[in-house]
């Protein structure tokens, strides 16, 4: 009976201990997604960047510079640890942010899951500030209905492009992971251009 009770014990700590890691990434996730569509401006990208080195310490952010000015600022958060029980896929969620000469220059969201590059699925959002002109929305259907690039223009109405940001952060704690475009950011083929023309095999000129 002894050892009854000593191995229950461990047993339930050992499952809360995984709920509350799994309640944790999870809220870590959507935090990082919350943080991209609270920028919009070079000051909201600053205050983000520091909000993150408050919460998680100076080494939170990976800063690389890249040729012809651009300095980057890349944040992820992944549930590695999780997957290894082999309950989740090997999920990760990566938010990028791209300044040029003191100037926000993007953000990028990226969301990929599986375990292996061949069967697994993504989707690649990138927010322009710089570009200039109308509101435009564009989707790369290239991958589907496995993987999917999207472009937007800082121009484009909030509601649209928080649906663009919209990364689903339950595929990083969901039985079974997310196994698609569409279960990575519900809605993603039916984003388009606000002018109402599909989506081509190439990026736009942003």
């Amino acid at each position: 009976m002894v050892r009854f009770s000593i191995a229950l014990g461990l047993s339930v700590l050992f499952l809360f201990g995984i709920v509350a890691y799994t309640v944790h990434i999870h809220g870590s996730a959507l935090a990082l997604t919350a943080s991209a569509a609270n920028i919009r401006s070079t000051g909201d990208a600053v205050e983000e960047i520091a909000n993150w080195r408050k919460r998680e310490g100076q080494l939170f952010w990976r800063e690389s510079d890249q040729p012809g000015g651009d300095h980057n600022y890349d944040a992820q958060i992944e549930n590695l640890s999780l997957s290894r029980f082999r309950i989740v896929e090997p999920t990760e969620v990566t938010l990028g942010i791209t300044m040029r000469g003191g100037e926000l220059r993007s953000v990028t969201l990226v969301m990929t899951t599986g375990r292996k590059p061949s069967v697994s699925s993504s989707v690649w959002v990138q927010e322009w500030f710089d570009a200039g002109g109308p509101a435009l929305i564009h989707v790369n259907e290239k991958g589907k209905p496995w993987k999917a690039t999207v472009d937007l223009t800082s121009a484009v109405p909030d509601s649209q492009r928080r649906k663009a940001l919209a990364l689903n952060t339950k595929c990083l704690v969901r039985m079974g992971g997310c196994r698609s475009a569409e279960e990575i950011l519900p809605g993603v083929w039916q984003l388009a251009r606000l002018d109402g023309t599909s989506g081509s095999d190439d990026r736009p000129s942003l």
